[in-house]
């Protein structure tokens, strides 16, 4: 290993470490950042670990339970964009509840149920400042409104991944879905395909979805970048 190369496997590690942080956008960004660098140079987590290991295990994490159907929405685009595939597990006498399961490596479905459970805890609080709006108008805000914000959130949140991806080649390769994981899942048995859900869309939403674009596209903490650049 040349000076160059050891002074790389240094940053990953340290960003590595990083990305076992509490805070959820700190760990995002320096996983992301530490899985461009390992694309971009050719370095696997293996090497970087110091351990030799042929086969990786794929695990999956488990989120909920929840009732909301707009979850599943928020949990796809999510793990589609950070090398994971997430299904929803139902379970017979629970009120119709159920979880999701982010399927991938350790450190890749870590990284993207924090992610995942962030984005939700947004999303809900975001629900609490509209569904006040709505009141004071006299109006409810019910699962119509609901998807409707959702619809935007989520189109503006796979934006916010494809912008950041046409940045940079390497990080777009960074956040491909293994083969492995994807085999893994595909032959997992009683696996069926998300169920597309319907609400209505009309002008008078038009607001609402414009809204939720406009926060799934923000969606990352501005101070990250400054954060990283001190490592």
């Amino acid at each position: 290993m040349n000076e160059k190369e050891s002074k790389v496997v240094d940053k990953i590690e340290k960003l590595l470490a990083l990305a076992g942080s509490d805070n959820e956008n700190e760990a995002r960004s320096a996983m992301v950042k530490a899985q461009e660098l390992m694309a971009k140079y050719e370095i696997d987590r293996e090497r970087i670990q110091g351990r030799e290991q042929r086969e990786r295990q794929v695990i999956y994490l488990s989120g909920g339970p929840f009732r909301d159907e707009w979850v599943n929405m928020v949990a796809t685009v999510i793990a589609e964009n950070f090398r994971c595939r997430c299904i929803t597990v139902k379970r017979r006498k629970t009120g119709g509840s159920f979880r999701i399961r982010f399927y991938g490596y350790e450190e890749d479905a870590e990284i993207c149920i924090n992610i995942f459970n962030y984005a939700v805890k947004v999303v809900r609080n975001r629900f609490v400042t509209l569904r006040a709006i709505y009141a004071e108008a006299g109006r409810e805000f019910r699962r119509n409104e609901k998807m409707n914000y959702i619809d935007g959130f989520c189109h503006g949140l796979d934006r916010n991944f494809e912008e950041q991806k046409k940045q940079s080649q390497s990080f777009a390769l960074a956040l491909v879905v293994p083969e492995a994981v994807n085999n893994y899942v595909n032959v997992l048995p009683g696996l069926e395909l998300n169920e597309t859900f319907r609400y209505e869309r009309n002008r008078e939403n038009t607001l609402l979805r414009r809204t939720g674009y406009v926060d799934g596209k923000a969606f990352q903490n501005a101070g990250d970048k400054e954060k990283l650049a001190g490592i």
